[in-house]
């Protein structure tokens, strides 16, 4: 089966009969050389606004008037070739628009017959650029520039805080602000039909004649052995680690020799093929007290809100090496930790209203609209479950009933005004209807811990907890594939497949079946969620990316904050990294150890030598730039892999759920 071009010149998928574009056809973007586009005027969620050549019918020939650009789109094997040559010599940008039929595009055939940008990937040297686009049928696309390039950007929705992908550019040239030089105005590019991100590797070593290597495993201890998968016979192996490289025959098993990140390099009778990454680290435990170590609280609210969501993820990770590993920590290592749990600690049990901060404050007193031990002026309930989450880790650590006091009381207020009888949480943002918020964050965690916590000490409110969790797994079950959790909605685009709804749903059931009771019914739905979460787990072979979960608009506030962008080992990929690792340990399926090691990895491997984190790894190197017309903050500039801003919040995330797992024995 493959693509085809049908005599309206759509171009179809025979898998399925689906024209593979929507909202557009093939055309020519461009900028001049005498545009400015970091004055002109543009929409939400892009840095700039370029300019679109359409195609006409000329003389037999698609010409672009505009550019004066000849294209081509023709058969290439079983898939489709896409050439384009400018002659215009005004031209700045320059490249071709593919308006796939992105997942949410209204009149898409359904979601389940549209695509994802799940796995992109771009050589150092630009020479190998392609992306993966995964379909929940299966009926997958691999697509690949040919010619030399600048690279590829990703057009986000300009409505919906850029919650959906709308076009994907594949540039020739990028515009003269990102000062990258001039290339040929011609991009030669491919576009295949896959069965799947093995099948497409095996395709692309062919395509382009060099090989290609995928692994089993990301990374590991120094001394773990990492199945290397490889796709073109190489017979030679370049390994470079710290800029410093060496070669050997190739062999299918390799060993992790050092820290940080090594670069593997497939070799094929001297033809370089495709780079991939590994992470190596001495001791997870010692990789564990070097990133306590660094947490910043400076860093953290200089940087952000310090919001009890995504922001101070790193106490009760504290406080778990603090109960685990206590013994490693000398005076001053105690010191420092506790002086830094304590100044967020009296924060959050501050009484005064006067002396209260939005969104840590946990008040214990009515407020507004919200009750007693709501956090302070803010609706997010996920807030609420991450403070449940640092109270009851204060408390074991530290053993103050005023802690646990505080606890119990967040834990009632979720009760008594979010939770229905049913089982679902509500939230109201005091306009339109209410919300369902059961998975956003996974509140099933927090609850089943505190009926842990009260079961010897109060087993009326652990009872309590336990019916709640109960209520809330059998309404998860039988809500099905049905994931409203934060999906944002517009009128310009279908309801959204949110990947953290989707991942925390199969977490929750499983958390419930690991903790609470084991139930044969919720361990088949959970794995039907996860099997259908596999288009939004990311492929592409480096390390912070291999895992990952798909996500992008949360680079308009963290990072760089000059979203949006792919945020590729976002910590919200613990979700389904947990979510793998209960699976394998309540069903013994090996497969699912292996992505939740892969998962956990893409967090993990955004520290570096000295213990510092980020928030995310970044395959974009345009990002999506501001909130609102022009912007004066948007930095045009090819955005590192790294953000440059540090983080000390979100990044530390991993720890706190790797203590829930086997792994970190």
């Amino acid at each position: 089966m493959s693509l085809v071009i049908a005599k309206n010149g759509e171009i179809r998928d025979e898998r399925n009969g689906q024209n593979i574009f929507n909202g557009g056809e093939i055309s020519i973007c461009y900028t001049l050389d005498t545009d400015d586009i970091k004055i002109m005027p543009k929409k939400f969620g892009t840095p700039y606004n370029d300019r679109t050549d359409d195609l006409v019918i000329k003389n037999a020939v698609r010409y672009g008037e505009n550019t004066q650009s000849t294209v081509k789109i023709e058969k290439y094997r079983d898939g489709i070739l896409i050439e384009a040559t400018a002659q215009a010599t005004n031209l700045s940008q320059y490249g071709v628009n593919l308006p796939f039929n992105f997942m949410g595009k209204k009149n898409g055939g359904g979601w389940k017959r549209q695509y994802l940008f799940n796995s992109p990937y771009m050589s150092s040297d630009k020479s190998i650029i392609y992306a993966y686009l995964t379909n929940p049928e299966g009926n997958n696309l691999v697509v690949a520039i040919l010619s030399r390039a600048d690279g590829w950007k990703m057009d986000y929705s300009h409505f919906a805080w850029a919650h959906y992908f709308i076009n994907l550019k594949l540039l020739a040239n990028y515009d003269r602000a990102y000062g990258v030089g001039d290339r040929e105005k011609h991009i030669r590019a491919i576009i295949l039909p896959v069965d799947s991100f093995s099948h497409a590797l095996g395709r692309l070593s062919e395509v382009y004649g060099v090989p290609f290597l995928e692994y089993n495993l990301s990374g590991g201890a120094i001394g773990d052995a990492v199945e290397l998968i490889p796709y073109g016979e190489p017979n030679m192996l370049i390994e470079r680690i710290n800029g410093v490289e060496s070669i050997a025959d190739f062999s299918r098993k390799y060993i992790i020799k050092a820290e940080g990140v090594t670069e593997l390099i497939p070799v094929k009778d001297g033809k370089r093929g495709a780079t991939v990454t590994l992470y190596g680290y001495s001791s997870l435990v010692g990789l564990y007290k070097k990133s306590m170590d660094t947490v910043n609280t400076d860093i953290i609210m200089r940087n952000t809100n310090g919001n009890l969501c995504e922001h101070q993820c790193w106490a009760p990770a504290t406080m778990r090496y603090m109960m685990k590993y206590g013994n490693t920590l000398t005076d001053t290592d105690r010191a420092a930790y506790e002086k830094r749990l304590g100044w967020l600690l009296d924060i959050v049990t501050e009484q005064d209203p006067e002396r209260a901060i939005k969104e840590i404050t946990i008040l214990d007193t009515p407020h507004g609209v919200f009750p007693p031990y709501n956090v302070y002026k803010s609706p997010r309930v996920q807030e609420l479950f991450f403070g449940i989450t640092i109270l009851t880790e204060a408390y074991l650590c530290f053993k103050d009933e005023k802690f646990l006091r505080y606890a119990r009381g967040a834990t009632e207020c979720l009760f008594s005004h979010y939770f229905k009888e049913d089982g679902h949480l509500e939230v109201y943002w005091g306009s339109g209807e209410p919300e369902d918020y059961t998975t956003v964050c996974c509140p099933m965690i927090p609850i089943v811990n505190m009926a842990e916590l009260l079961s010897t000490r109060d087993k009326a409110f652990s009872d309590r907890c336990y019916e709640v969790a109960d209520k809330m797994a059998s309404y998860l079950c039988k809500r099905g594939v049905s994931f409203p959790t934060e999906g944002e909605k517009s009128s310009e685009a279908e309801d959204e497949m949110e990947d953290g709804s989707i991942s925390c749903t199969a977490l929750a059931l499983l958390y419930y079946c690991a903790r609470v009771k084991r139930n044969d019914e919720y361990l088949r739905r959970a794995k039907e969620i996860l099997d259908l979460h596999e288009c939004w787990v990311i492929n592409t072979p480096i390390c912070q990316m291999r895992g990952s979960s798909l996500r992008w608009w949360e680079t308009q506030w963290e990072g760089d904050a000059d979203g949006p962008a792919l945020c590729c080992g976002h910590a919200w990929t613990i979700w389904r990294a947990e979510a793998d690792y209960h699976y394998y340990a309540l069903t013994g399926n090996k497969s699912y150890l292996i992505k939740a090691k892969n998962g956990f990895m893409t967090n993990l491997s955004k520290i570096d030598k000295d213990g510092k984190s980020y928030a995310s790894y970044n395959p974009d190197e345009i990002n999506g730039g501001g909130f609102n017309g022009v912007d004066e903050s948007i930095r045009f500039r090819i955005a590192p892999r790294f953000p440059d801003r540090e983080d000390c919040g979100l990044s530390r995330y991993v720890w706190l759920r790797i203590n829930d797992t086997g792994l970190l024995e």
